[in-house]
């Protein structure tokens, strides 16, 4: 057939840009305008580091050599000011015992500055590594509860970590029935002056017990509500204006669920 030559519309396919591999047991947190996201584990665990803007859609790899930790799982991640503070994690061995696993991520320098207390000299001056804590900032501190330590077992531990000095302080252990005791795979949220933790791992039990710390009176207290969430462990929760938000999650030996839960701190309610 005469005519125009065929006319051919190719294009070469666009680059792929990068972006994570899947994983779980990793850490995330938003800081100005980006998600950083730490580790986990996909068939290894990992080590890479990473940073999505929320604008533009894009995933850019950070470098995470020199003083940056080493490939973590179940460890905590949270931002105050302008640095990233990564806790815990380390994958079990001897040596993870000797030195206190936190990490320091200046956003502006993109810096690693480890800290190196060593809690064996000094005996009970910093915690020692663990995993599936919980980390949250309230003022100028962070506050890491629980946690466990392998075949050493569970942590009831409350620890509260000074940005500003650098310093650990142990917050005094209450007896097991006046707090959320030995625990794992929870989580827990900063609101007004109170930080409550839900959920997670006491021994092979799943809990769905709600737990408020208050920071002006130093003490725990359970919140009883009617209903809720069902027992819960590795599910993930944020305050959004008066309420915290509770997704997925599970209980050993089943899926994931995807369910969505709202606990509103006004009127102590589920839904």
């Amino acid at each position: 057939m005469k005519g125009k030559p065929a006319h051919c519309d190719w294009k070469p396919a666009p680059q792929k840009k990068p972006s994570p591999c899947d994983r779980y047991k990793h850490a995330c947190i938003i800081c100005r305008g980006f998600v950083y996201l730490y580790g986990g584990r996909n068939t290894t665990s990992l080590r890479d580091f990473w940073r999505y803007n929320i604008v533009k859609n894009e995933w850019e790899t950070l470098d995470c050599s020199g003083d940056g930790p080493e490939e973590l799982e179940e460890h905590s991640m949270v931002a105050y000011k302008d640095t990233l503070y990564i806790f815990g994690g380390m994958v079990d061995s001897a040596f993870t015992q000797a030195k206190t696993p936190l990490w320091i991520y200046d956003i502006d320098s993109a810096r690693w500055t480890e800290c190196r207390n060593v809690p064996a000299e000094t005996e009970s001056s910093a915690p020692t590594n663990r995993k599936g804590h919980s980390a949250v900032v309230y003022h100028s501190s962070m506050c890491i509860y629980g946690g466990y330590f392998g075949i050493r077992g569970i942590s009831q531990e409350f620890w509260t970590f000074h940005f500003d000095t650098r310093k650990w302080l142990c917050v005094s252990t209450p007896s097991h029935n006046t707090g959320p005791g030995p625990r794992h795979g929870h989580s827990a949220v900063v609101y007004h002056t109170g930080m409550y933790l839900f959920g997670g791992l006491m021994g092979l039990s799943e809990q769905k017990d709600l737990w408020k710390w208050d920071f002006v009176s130093s003490s725990w207290s359970n919140i009883r509500t009617s209903q809720g969430p069902p027992p819960v462990v590795g599910h993930a929760s944020i305050v959004f204006k008066d309420s915290m938000l509770i997704f997925g999650g599970g209980i050993s030996n089943s899926s994931p669920n995807d369910d969505l839960w709202m606990y509103h701190f006004h009127t102590q309610t589920w839904k």
